[in-house]
């Protein structure tokens, strides 16, 4: 299926347009994941059909997977689910394999220089909150009050914009006003009128 291929296309898009790597953070995943965590760790299978489909060389196919992992999977503010390639509905199994690959994608037979090394507690972080059912539930329970808690606050800035009207109006602009309305009729009518009301000398 060509979905298999979705996250690849993008990957090998983001090497030459690496502008768009902030857009692609704030999306969701694209199918076919997978596909890339077999091509970065290595499987052979996964890596000839990838040069076949995209006419490219084996370095830019691996190059591409590697920096979608780098850039998409473990952005700053990536979730544990991300981390591992995944969504929120993901069975333990895929996570299981997920981590398993990654953590090929990271040995040394195909890291000699161990630049990747740095990435290890990223992924063991993120497979500690998802690995037991009961870890996986209270992280998702975390994740709900967080997201709720972040609607509550961005609902009270768009209330209290509502609220004045979307502008902020200066004291100073205010008095201003004031002080040129006091020599109109109209501010002295008011004057009187709240003057009788409340039984003050004008």
């Amino acid at each position: 299926m060509m979905s298999d291929w979705m996250a690849l296309k993008i990957a090998i898009d983001l090497i030459h347009v690496p502008s768009q790597v902030r857009l692609v953070r704030s999306e969701p995943l694209p199918d076919g994941i997978l596909t890339l965590l077999r091509i970065a760790a290595g499987d052979d299978e996964a890596q000839h059909a990838a040069i076949d489909l995209t006419d490219r060389p084996i370095k830019v196919v691996r190059q591409a997977a590697t920096f979608f992992i780098e850039q998409i999977l473990f952005a700053p503010n990536a979730d544990s689910y991300r981390v591992l390639g995944a969504s929120p509905g993901a069975s333990a199994v895929e996570l299981r394999r997920n981590v398993a690959l990654l953590l090929r994608w990271l040995h040394p037979d195909l890291d000699p220089q161990e630049e990747r090394r740095i990435f290890i507690g990223k992924i063991t972080a993120a497979w500690n909150d998802l690995k037991t059912p009961e870890r996986r539930a209270a992280y998702d329970e975390q994740q709900r009050r967080l997201k709720s808690r972040r609607q509550r606050s961005k609902t009270g800035k768009v209330t209290s914009q509502r609220r004045n009207g979307g502008t902020i109006i200066s004291s100073a602009r205010v008095r201003g006003e004031t002080a040129e309305m006091r020599g109109t009729p109209r501010f002295g009518f008011l004057r009187r009128t709240l003057s009788i009301i409340f039984h003050r000398p004008t």
